[in-house]
């Protein structure tokens, strides 16, 4: 029996301390969701999950800028289909000029308003989609987009819808200088131009249609990898809630037992006391 090294103290204060190291541990894991509270923990896990979420980051990136090009192909559809629907009206109107009863008064009405959808559908060359042209004419001079379509940076090249071919400089003229469908052999002759320009315009938003599946097709890879890499990332990252509440109950009742015994083991020296009485 001594009194200047108490041991059992000595033992006790140590498993005191590594109880309280738990239960510190316990609560930065539960009150920020991560199973790694610190670096020096597992620093093999934290430099794999720096290269996830790094790889996280790119994927949603490369999907923004999808998600952009579906906008834009939609754009450009709606466009292309818009003029379809009134070169559809244009060609009744240059059939309804061939028939030789019409009076003169009628066939102006027709050229009218022909020429008020030829101009529409002449405005529809220049749109644009934030700032980027979406079709090439020679006026505008669009050229392809180049987009990223996974995180590796390789690249997918769209080509414009072209309304820069002479069937749709043929068929669509400037204000002042529209087709006319005021006799019946000019009518003739540029339904013939409308039909080729419609055939055209049918050509191009299959090619559209080709562009929005590549791109949705790309988008639905990308989402199935992100899901997969974040529930890996989550697998290695985010703490068991359920698990860890129960070590920290039981840190809990270590330090508090510790403390207990700590105090009990500082009170044995008294003993010896007795045997100085």
């Amino acid at each position: 029996m001594v009194i200047n090294t108490n041991v059992e103290a000595q033992r006790t204060a140590g498993n005191l301390l590594a109880s309280q190291k738990s239960l510190s541990h316990s609560l930065a894991r539960l009150s920020s969701g991560s199973k790694i509270a610190n670096v020096s923990e597992d620093s093999a896990a934290v430099a794999t999950t720096s290269r996830m979420d790094s790889r996280l980051r790119k994927i949603d990136a490369v999907m923004t800028g999808l998600t952009g090009i579906v906008s834009l192909t939609q754009t450009q559809d709606g466009y292309i289909n818009s003029a379809t629907d009134a070169l559809t009206r244009m060609s009744e109107l240059a059939l309804l000029s061939q028939d030789e009863t019409k009076s003169s008064s009628d066939l102006a009405l027709y050229q009218k308003e022909f020429n008020v959808l030829n101009e529409a559908v002449a405005a529809t060359s220049h749109k644009q989609f934030s700032d980027i042209d979406l079709f090439k004419t020679v006026a505008n001079g669009a050229t392809s987009t180049i987009v990223s379509i996974d995180e590796n940076g390789s690249l997918l090249t769209i080509l414009p819808v072209d309304l820069s071919a002479a069937v749709y400089t043929d068929a669509i003229k400037a204000p002042g200088s529209e087709l006319s469908i005021s006799t019946s052999t000019d009518a003739k002759a540029t339904l013939d131009k409308i039909q080729k320009l419609l055939e055209h315009l049918q050509q191009e938003r299959t090619s559209i249609g080709a562009t929005q599946s590549r791109v949705e097709f790309a988008l639905s890879q990308l989402s199935t990898s992100k899901e997969n890499l974040s529930q890996a990332k989550s697998r290695i990252s985010d703490v068991n809630v359920a698990e860890e509440t129960t070590r920290y109950a039981r840190s809990q009742i270590l330090v508090a037992s510790g403390t207990q015994m700590l105090r009990e083991a500082n009170n044995l020296p008294q003993t010896a006391l007795e045997l100085l009485r």
